[in-house]
């Protein structure tokens, strides 16, 4: 338990790092092509209707990643989307898993951070996410995202719809 509490506190503080530190990794006037998802898919399971927001902005699905939260990974479940867990971080966050290394590396144009709930892990992949701009739906979470859409998590249209807004106002799309 001492051991967790440590583990969490030294997240805390790489989180805090990874936001007050330089954010840019792109241009910031060029045109959206790629697009990285963070979900809590415990929570969300049927990510689909998010797809939708892609081909809203005109990202095709090949340039699309997500990845989603779960609380306790099942060895024997076959999960649709790379998942990671409390256990997938280390030590002032350092990732474990392969599949959440490659996510982390890549440079995206937009993350959208779709979960609402505050959780630590969800907060670290979202900071640790090389995009140009950052999208949440959340207020608790305002510091990690550079554009907060108050939306209910399970009304996509809506979500959508306020995203092409923005991007439009932005010049993104």
């Amino acid at each position: 338990m001492i051991f967790k509490g440590l583990k969490e506190k030294s997240i805390k503080k790489a989180i805090q790092s990874a936001i007050t530190g330089p954010n840019r990794y792109g241009k910031e006037n060029d045109v959206v092509r790629s697009l990285a998802i963070i979900i809590d898919y415990d929570k969300l399971v049927d990510y689909k209707p998010l797809l939708d927001i892609a081909k809203a902005i005109n990202v095709s699905n090949e340039n699309v990643s997500i990845v989603g939260y779960v609380s306790k990974m099942y060895k024997n479940v076959n999960y649709l989307i790379p998942v990671f867990s409390d256990e997938s971080f280390g030590m002032k966050g350092k990732v474990k898993t392969e599949e959440i290394g490659v996510f982390l590396k890549k440079e995206y144009d937009i993350a959208i951070n779709y979960y609402s709930e505050p959780n630590i892990y969800l907060q670290l992949v979202s900071a640790l996410c090389k995009s140009d701009l950052k999208v949440g739906i959340s207020n608790e979470l305002e510091a990690l995202n550079d554009l907060v859409l108050k939306v209910d998590e399970k009304d996509f249209t809506m979500f959508n719809k306020e995203l092409v807004k923005y991007l439009t106002i932005l010049k993104k799309i």
